[in-house]
This record gives structure tokens, sequence and C-alpha cells, in this order.
């Protein structure tokens, strides 16, 4: 399918929503390896979940974990581009060929956006102020059906936990997708 947009998957934690997302066409699948958060995924957990799918490029989710610890699911996973807050110190120690996902906060940390290969909001308020202050794609989360999609260079769909095991109901994706179907 080609969308008018990149759609991204964050938070990846089941393969459900990871099958789900490379039959839906996604542009990238993300897995969170932020350890404090309740969303974090092991990395052998992904990596299973990852041989199932094919398609999407994979995306490590990190906060300000170190570099090497960045590294090195880079590594272990053969990541070809990582997620990271657009304050992140220091980017010259991270691989030059990964594809760098900027998630944007608010809009005091752009010193180094021109370092970014695309940008992730959360709050899109400042969709517009970004845009002025940026070229680079930018994908938004927390979008619903209201959600004009024309307008938006990227959508991001938040993966959730399963009812049961194999089983999701993933109808709230399906009602975002669906006129694109």
């Amino acid at each position: 399918m080609n969308y008018p947009f990149i759609l991204k998957f964050s938070e990846i934690s089941n393969l459900t929503d990871a099958r789900y997302a490379s039959g839906m066409w996604a542009d990238f699948v993300g897995f969170c390896f932020n350890p404090s958060s309740e969303h974090y995924t092991e990395p052998q957990k992904a990596k299973e979940i990852i041989a199932w799918i094919n398609g999407p490029m994979i995306v490590g989710e990190f906060e300000h974990q170190p570099v090497e610890w960045i590294n090195d699911f880079v590594k272990a996973l053969d990541l070809k581009a990582i997620q990271i807050p657009s304050d992140f110190h220091p980017i010259s120690e991270l691989n030059p060929d990964l594809k760098l996902i900027f998630k944007v906060q608010n809009l005091n940390h752009l010193h180094q956006l021109e370092k970014a290969d695309l940008l992730l909001i959360d709050d899109i308020s400042i969709l517009f102020e970004l845009k002025l202050k940026s070229d680079l794609p930018i994908i938004v989360s927390n979008i619903n059906t209201q959600t004009n999609l024309s307008d938006l260079d990227g959508i991001n769909l938040i993966g959730k936990k399963e009812e049961i095991v194999g089983i999701r109901n993933q109808e709230d994706w399906n009602s975002i997708l669906e006129p694109y179907f």
C-alpha cells in the first residue's frame, strides 16, 4: 500500500501488532528499549518478533540510555534506525549509518535537528512551529479518527498489549487506516 504519509508503529511488544504493522505496509516498526518504561521489550523477545516480519525498517526506541547501551542493541538486533530524544548527547558516538528519528518534546532543544532524518512528536500543537524550523518530515503520535491526516508527513500508532496471546482488537488502527485500503 502507498499511504500519502509515513506509517510508523511504536512500542510494539507482541507478534500480533508486529504482523499487523508489516501486513499494513508500515515504513517503520519500533520496539521500546527504555528499561524504565512499562512498554520495554526484552531484546530477545524483540529478536523473536522481528524474525516473523519483513518489510518495515526496525527501529530501536531509546531515551537517554548510554551510547554503549544503544550500540549494543543496534549490533545485537541489526537495527538500521533508532529513535532518541532531540536533546540526546553525544550523537557523534552513535553509528553514523543509522537512520535517526528525533523525538521532539518541546521546541527548546532544536540545535541538532540537522543530524536527524525524521522528527516525531506526541503533541500536535507544536507541529506548525516545528515545520517553520525544519524541513524534515514530522511523524505525529496520538492521532485519532478526527485527525486530518492529509496535512501530516507521517503518523505513529502505538502498540498495545494483547487480550490473550495472539489476539488483540486493532479496530482503532483499522478506523484510522481504513480510508487508505
